[in-house]
């Protein structure tokens, strides 16, 4: 896609309202090498405090302000959001927590495989450990065109016992999980053991 953009002078543009500064500390651009023309990012650069963030090539954002294009935000220059972000950037910088989340992340992943796989449950899991997901499927999906063999009643029956049971997992399977550094290794564990309780309650 790298190449396609720039033969025919197209601008590639990475959404990373949810990638960026969750799969690393450079977002999906650093995590699968891929370097786009600009950036956009929010969500966890406020580690929820409302902000976002643009950037991108000199080229591009040299025209921003110009007499071509305009740029105005809701919260510019908000103190608050500011200053959560800068305290964001400095404890990324300062400490391995997207790498060490990585490893808690994959363990995570592969506990569900295992269980889902144990359970003769067809499957596919997917995403990065830092936001990962999972389908219920026998046909493995390559667009989302393929959801549409995604068993949406067994999911939902899964997502609502673990909600029940203190495991806040998205309803819409085409919505990651998403883990944080609160998330220690105690917490993945009682997780998985919930998430087999749920997968058996689910099946009967």
């Amino acid at each position: 896609m790298r190449k396609l953009c720039d033969d025919h002078g197209i601008v590639m543009i990475f959404d990373e309202v949810k990638t960026g500064f969750r799969l690393a500390n450079g977002g999906a651009r650093e995590a699968y090498g891929v370097i786009p023309d600009i950036s956009t990012y929010a969500k966890s650069l406020g580690n929820g405090y409302p902000v976002a963030a643009f950037g991108g090539k000199r080229k591009m954002m040299e025209q921003i302000g110009s007499d071509s294009v305009a740029h105005a935000g809701t919260f510019g220059a908000n103190g608050a959001s500011m200053a959560a972000a800068k305290a964001v950037l400095e404890i990324l910088d300062a400490s391995p927590v997207l790498s060490d989340l990585s490893k808690r992340g994959e363990r995570l992943k592969e506990g569900m495989d295992r269980v889902l796989t144990d359970a003769g449950i067809p499957h596919q899991m997917t995403g990065h450990p830092n936001m990962q997901g999972f389908l219920l499927t026998k046909t493995p999906a390559k667009e989302v065109r393929d959801l549409i063999h995604h068993n949406d009643e067994l999911y939902d029956a899964i997502t609502k016992h673990l909600y029940e049971n203190g495991v806040w997992a998205e309803m819409d399977a085409r919505e990651p999980l998403f883990i944080c550094e609160a998330h220690s290794d105690e917490i993945i564990d009682e997780t998985l053991n919930r998430f087999e309780d749920a997968v058996a309650a689910s099946k009967k």
